[in-house]
């Protein structure tokens, strides 16, 4: 067999050459088939003689930077009948204030505010859960205090989950990022989820395949009650995930949107911010808090950071049309993948073809996350400590 006359690092190189294809077609499937919330909804008849009533829950801490404008687009929605709870979970910035204000002057704003966390929650899902003891709609949007609405999103989403019959509806919004770094390894995280959560799948009829993101989660009320609710999730980072995987077990349908036309999350501004910003999930919900699972996450994607450039630099000094014509389907793949396209926004996507780098960038991230995780015994949070025994106890997403 010629293979075996191959020089193992070159074969090594093509096995993953081989893997970064298979990646690629999946993400080009993924970008082709998931639905569009402003083309699902363009040939929808969305007007209705009785809108579900909405209860919008809106964590914030230390948000004073972008919780004015987030929820200003949430106050400046048409939607008819629908309410906005935030909670100011022990801020010690300018967040409460604000909130405060926003609150005097629209009636549908009501702000609770948390001073203390009880034992055996993280601040977020504690807040979410304080959220929905004071929500009296139909339907819940769980969203973040950074995520901003564009005019007329609420109406099209409970419009398209109402008549696909969903009983949550997750919605991929578009992730503004702070420089080309950020953008880099923002798209790697981007890719990794739309790969380990089968995001395809998750319109599939009968599907139970379970999605949910934190910057848009609508669920019904209805199916919401027949889940364990947040105190199942309390000491679980990824909660929004977490939530649609509760939705999903209680037998809920799910439906995934892409919808960058309507919301919109302003990443974080720096690397440096990013790499402090993952630090609670980086070794949580896919190592699950051990290293020797780490280990082989981290290796893989070095393996697909350097295959291309293997292929390509051995291809060169060998002449192998093998080795080139690996390395060349790979950029090939990141080509088309980058360029814009009917069901794409309009602008090609830099991130998409610096995805080896973002790996490099993103396996680091995870290594330091797991570093300081083990060597504090847990991870600090919001001025929390959570010991590894505490979260391994909690974790309820297991990737």
């Amino acid at each position: 067999m010629w293979l075996a006359e191959v020089d193992p690092i070159h074969a090594v190189a093509l096995f993953f050459c081989g893997i970064w294809v298979f990646v690629l077609v999946f993400l080009l499937w993924t970008a082709r088939s998931l639905p569009r919330l402003r083309e699902e909804t363009a040939t929808l008849s969305c007007d209705a003689e009785r809108w579900p009533r909405l209860s919008i829950i809106v964590p914030a801490c230390n948000e004073a930077g972008h919780v004015e404008r987030s929820v200003s687009t949430l106050l400046a929605q048409d939607y008819p009948d629908a309410e906005v709870i935030a909670i100011d979970d022990r801020s010690s910035d300018a967040t409460g204030e604000i909130l405060d204000r926003l609150a005097q002057a629209d009636a549908r704003l009501r702000v609770r505010h948390i001073t203390e966390l009880p034992r055996g929650w993280l601040g977020k899902v504690h807040a979410l859960h304080q959220g929905v003891q004071s929500a009296t709609g139909d339907w819940y949007l769980f969203t973040d205090a950074d995520v901003y609405f564009a005019p007329g999103a609420l109406r099209r989403a409970v419009c398209y989950a109402r008549h696909q019959r969903a009983d949550h509806l997750a919605c991929v919004p578009r992730l503004v990022a702070g420089g080309f770094w950020v953008n880099v390894a923002m798209t790697t995280f981007g890719m990794l989820f739309l790969l380990t959560t089968r995001a395809p799948l998750v319109n599939r009829p009968n599907s139970r395949t379970p999605v949910g993101i934190g910057a848009f989660n609508l669920v019904k009320v209805e199916m919401f009650r027949r889940t364990p609710g947040f105190e199942w999730l309390r000491m679980e980072p990824a909660d929004d995930y977490g939530l649609g995987l509760m939705i999903n077990e209680a037998g809920g349908r799910t439906r995934l949107v892409a919808a960058e036309e309507d919301v919109s999350v302003p990443w974080y501004e720096s690397l440096r911010d990013m790499i402090r910003g993952v630090e609670k999930n980086a070794f949580g919900p896919g190592a699950q808090y051990r290293w020797w699972r780490l280990l082989p996450m981290v290796a893989i994607l070095w393996g697909l950071a350097a295959a291309p450039v293997v292929a390509l630099v051995a291809g060169i000094a060998a002449h192998s049309g093998i080795l080139l014509g690996a390395a060349g389907a790979v950029i090939a793949g990141h080509i088309a993948l980058a360029l814009p396209g009917p069901s794409k926004r309009g602008d090609a996507d830099l991130g998409v073809l610096f995805l080896p780098l973002g790996m490099l960038v993103v396996s680091v991230m995870m290594l330091r996350s797991a570093y300081r995780c083990t060597r504090n015994g847990g991870i600090d949070w919001r001025g929390t400590h959570y010991s590894i025994a505490e979260l391994r106890a909690g974790q309820r997403v297991r990737l």
